[in-house]
């Protein structure tokens, strides 16, 4: 091939290139995401889910659509679906797993549902997900349950996570913001709430208590103590 064919095919190549590298600009600009809607999120913000399921704050629809991971594997979420509204905005719905309390294990905090599997372990503190303290485990195992039979409590493990789970729903339906529960040997159950403990005693049903407790703890302030629960039924 002579030299003017070479350089005539060389600028050839030069155009092909910056044409189709104009042409990709213009298509990503196109597609690029100009709204993200997240729903169903509590622990993370958008930007931190962004970057989990996309890679990165900027995303591009079609690139996503094309070459994205779908299935991520992200702290505390069980799933999640993303909906695409061409050209430029995606819906993500999240579902996030039904996390109750966590029990510290080695180092880590160790999250557990209502049946008492543990989801995720995290050197985190989340809010108001409770801290759950003596119950004594020889080991914890993710996604297994929590056995608490060899425990110092003197019940079955359903018994043990339906109480959790009933005083942790009250928690949510009275509005009271709880750091730890302490079971102690017979069972009994104190809240910690900043620098107040709470006593509320050994009892089936929390409800008189928890409700008075919804009314004083707006007096809490800067107080530290024992307030004492344990013996009120709702008729004082």
């Amino acid at each position: 091939m002579g030299k003017k064919k070479r350089k005539k095919a060389l600028i050839i190549i030069i155009i092909f290139f910056a044409l189709a590298g104009t042409a990709a600009g213009v298509t990503y600009k196109v597609f690029e995401a100009e709204t993200i809607e997240f729903v169903g999120s509590v622990h993370y913000s958008d930007d931190e889910l962004k970057k989990y399921i996309f890679g990165s704050r900027y995303v591009n629809v079609l690139y996503y659509k094309m070459f994205g991971k779908k299935d991520n594997k992200i702290p505390f979420i069980q799933k999640y679906d993303v909906e695409t509204d061409w050209p430029d905005k995606l819906y993500v719905t999240i579902y996030e797993k039904a996390i109750v309390g966590y029990v510290k294990y080695m180092g880590c905090n160790m999250y557990f549902d209502k049946d008492g599997i543990v989801v995720e372990s995290s050197t985190d503190v989340y809010e108001n997900v409770p801290e759950i303290d003596g119950l004594k485990f020889d080991s914890i195992v993710i996604n297994n349950k929590l056995d608490v039979g060899n425990s110092k409590l003197e019940v079955g493990d359903d018994e043990v996570f339906r109480h959790i789970l009933d005083l942790t729903q009250s928690f949510d339906k009275y509005d009271i913001n709880v750091d730890k529960v302490y079971f102690d040997s017979s069972y009994n159950i104190t809240l910690y709430m900043g620098d107040v403990k709470v006593s509320l005693g050994n009892s089936k049903d929390f409800t008189d208590r928890l409700f008075e407790l919804k009314q004083l703890s707006a007096r809490f302030g800067t107080l530290k103590g024992t307030l004492y629960l344990d013996e009120y039924n709702g008729d004082e």
